[in-house]
């Protein structure tokens, strides 16, 4: 899912007018000039500029992301039993299944599998570069630990592990702060996707009008 919003998202921005670079890799944010100095040495400069690179905030504006901590987790997608297939196709999403796991679970959409995710995998991350590969049996682990509730989870074939990496302040919520014309926004989750474009408008406004405070108030929904 987070890849097709990500394509359509890039299409529809090109479509506006918008100079969308992909794999255009960030070394370096000198926040008080507006300057972004890219991989390959090219350097552009604006007046705003908005940092939301994830987990890595914390190299691009160490500054400002002192109080965030990087995690990295996995997320498998699973092929059900054929017997349970036509039910699990018919399934609502599960937030939550209760338990210590702090896991969820996506039916599945399009080529997409049934997809586990939990919580409790996540481990602290000191480089988010580092240790991007999905570890042998991880697929398996993650999905043993929906096991209870999830009953015959052995039958269960791991089609896919996709690894991610995510940046949290210590309570969990987002998180906006500004130095010199950077404005850095951290809404690093699944839940990131889920209010993006809610959050695109709020950064958009902020940037318009300089307050980054009210945009701060309203990431960790302290005001409505």
């Amino acid at each position: 899912h987070c890849r097709r919003i990500a394509s359509g998202l890039a299409e529809w921005l090109r479509a506006n007018g918008a100079d969308v670079r992909e794999r255009a890799r960030v070394e370096r944010v000198d926040c008080a000039s507006g300057e972004v100095v890219l991989a390959d040495g090219e350097r552009l400069s604006a007046d705003r500029v908005v940092v939301a690179a994830g987990a890595w905030v914390k190299k691009l504006v160490p500054d400002l992301a002192a109080g965030l901590a990087a995690w990295r987790n996995a997320v498998v997608y699973l092929d059900p039993p054929a017997d349970l297939r036509e039910a699990w196709d018919a399934a609502p999403v599960i937030l939550d299944v209760g338990g210590r796991t702090d896991g969820y679970i996506i039916p599945r959409s399009g080529d997409g599998g049934l997809k586990f995710g939990a919580g409790l995998h996540r481990r602290p991350c000191d480089d988010p570069d580092a240790d991007r590969l999905p570890r042998p049996g991880e697929g398996e682990a993650i999905r043993d630990l929906f096991s209870p509730p999830i009953a015959r989870t052995d039958d269960y074939a791991v089609r896919e592990v996709v690894t991610c990496v995510y940046a949290f302040t210590p309570d969990e919520r987002f998180f906006a702060a500004a130095n010199g014309r950077c404005i850095m926004v951290s809404a690093c989750s699944g839940h990131g996707y889920k209010f993006g474009a809610a959050v695109g408008l709020r950064v958009a406004e902020a940037v318009e009008t300089g307050d980054v405070a009210a945009l701060a108030r309203w990431l960790r929904a302290d005001v409505a």
